[in-house]
């Protein structure tokens, strides 16, 4: 028992994920009363699983499950009274290290840390979670704040995107690092201080934040969008084609996605047009909102509004160029809607399903992070990825640009082993617009970091132009912008 007994109380819509996520390392055993969930237990984890058809509010099932030998209880049923009572039956009559349990409401949630046991509320549990904290990527810390996630301990991944970076380069919004144990050394950090692979770091924030921060790193991530949020947020302009609404659609179907919210300009049809499409498409948990204000501030205050972090706005690139006709207005209000509301901007042109995704790599500045998020999305669509590197003449290539080349082919090959997916590296030469625009009709859809877009004045847009803004602006397929990564964190 090389890592340990869990019990796992519960095979539902938690437990049961949970199981599939756990390491096989740890020795299990799982209660339920359902014993077709539990042969499908059986099934995935083999040997290392003990089964137990039965009721956890028996003390005697209890006990044999081996309660007394386990180092860990997770009670994940969704009613209130079982787990406070399972809670109650193991703080009474058995000595258990560590019990974690799901609270329904703040009584609930009371009645259980009255029983020294650590609560996640039901409205914010996610199996991937609670693996965490099983595997000790993750604790809540106890006898600090309010006990509510406000603090957690949290060990750094080698892979993290936030690993071997200093704390003044991340400029954390709504959460600090207080302390970080390395190689048994505490240290204080301060903003030239680096977070290095294996620290132990404390966090301190919004329990909200604190799960995706924790989540990064961890490298332990929810499926794409979920680290922003779960509500796509569209804005209609009017004159939108059926397959704007169609992509949305499909959006909806792909990721993990709760709400959709129709925000448009007080005109003439096209409220109608939008009940239409709702109607047409069969778009479920929608909401519609009117607003008399620009593109800008109408999604800003949405977002403030309807109090809920969106996980992808969506615009139209045909209508935003209408609205914004000037490019450089336009690029700068991208910039400034990624950064405000914290989350990918999706310029939908129709080209879906999305089975060909491209990643311009022709920088290393946000390389890793756009190559993260399109290997993130995989998960949910199962799609090829191409990575296009600009290959620089070798008559007129400074040494620099030909070593940034090579780290480029590095990290792509790099990540290529982390997420255990295939990348292919389609080398371009000449142009770097013409060229990438050239290989994108081959594509779905194309994934850029907005946070290396280069703030340029007018003249100086002139003799050095942004090149990745440039294929944005002209991209013949959809095209997600990444929000820059110190808005997200």
């Amino acid at each position: 028992m090389s890592a340990g007994k869990y019990v796992i109380v519960g095979l539902g819509s938690i437990g049961l994920p949970l199981v599939k996520k756990l390491s096989r390392e740890f020795d299990l055993v799982c209660i339920d009363q359902n014993a077709e969930i539990l042969e499908e237990v059986k099934k995935l984890r083999g040997e290392s699983v003990i089964t137990v058809d039965g009721d956890a509010t028996s003390r005697l099932v209890l006990e044999k499950a081996g309660v007394n030998n386990a180092d860990t209880v997770v009670i994940t049923t969704t009613s209130q009274e079982v787990n406070i009572e399972v809670a109650r039956v193991l703080h009474d009559h058995f000595e258990i290290p560590r019990v974690i349990a799901i609270g329904i409401t703040q009584t609930g949630i009371e009645e259980l840390e009255k029983l020294d046991v650590e609560v996640e509320g039901i409205f914010a549990v996610s199996a991937t979670g609670l693996r965490n904290r099983l595997e000790r990527m993750t604790k809540t810390v106890h006898g600090i704040g309010l006990g509510k996630n406000e603090i957690l301990e949290v060990e750094v991944h080698l892979h993290s995107r936030l690993a071997n970076k200093s704390l003044s380069s991340i400029n954390p919004i709504n959460w600090r690092i207080g302390i970080i144990y390395r190689d048994e050394n505490i240290i204080v950090p301060r903003g030239d201080t680096v977070l290095k692979p294996k620290d132990r770091a404390v966090i301190l924030g919004d329990p909200s934040v604190l799960k995706t921060v924790a989540e990064m790193l961890s490298f332990r991530f929810e499926h794409f969008p979920l680290e922003y949020g779960e509500t796509i947020l569209a804005y209609v302009e009017g004159s939108e084609p059926d397959a704007y609404f169609e992509e949305i659609a499909y959006l909806f179907s792909v990721f993990p996605l709760e709400e959709i919210i129709f925000l448009h300009l007080q005109r003439e049809g096209v409220a109608d047009r939008i009940a239409e499409m709702v109607e047409k498409y069969e778009f479920k948990e929608t909401m519609t909102k009117v607003t008399s204000e620009e593109m800008f501030p109408a999604l800003a205050e949405a977002v403030r509004e309807y109090g809920r972090r969106p996980g992808l706005i969506v615009l139209s690139p045909s209508a935003l160029a209408r609205t914004i006709p000037f490019a450089g207005r336009r690029r700068r209000y991208l910039f400034e809607l990624a950064s405000s509301a914290t989350c990918p901007i999706l310029l939908a042109s129709g080209t879906f399903p999305y089975e060909r995704v491209a990643v311009p790599c022709l920088q290393m500045q946000g390389l890793q992070h756009a190559m993260e998020t399109a290997l993130e999305m995989s998960v949910a669509l199962n799609y090829e990825i191409s990575a296009f590197i600009l290959r620089h003449s070798p008559y007129i290539a400074s040494e620099e640009e030909t070593q940034e080349f090579g780290r480029m082919r590095e990290t792509v090959a790099d990540m290529s082993v982390i997420y255990k997916t295939s990348i292919r590296t389609l080398e371009l030469e000449g142009n770097p617009v013409k060229s990438v625009l050239s290989a994108l009709g081959d594509y779905n859809l194309t994934v850029n970091n907005i946070g290396c877009w280069q703030e340029l004045g007018f003249w100086q847009g002139l003799l050095q132009p942004d090149v990745q803004w440039h294929i944005v602006r002209r991209s013949p397929v959809s095209t997600l912008l990444i929000p820059p990564l110190e808005a997200v964190i």
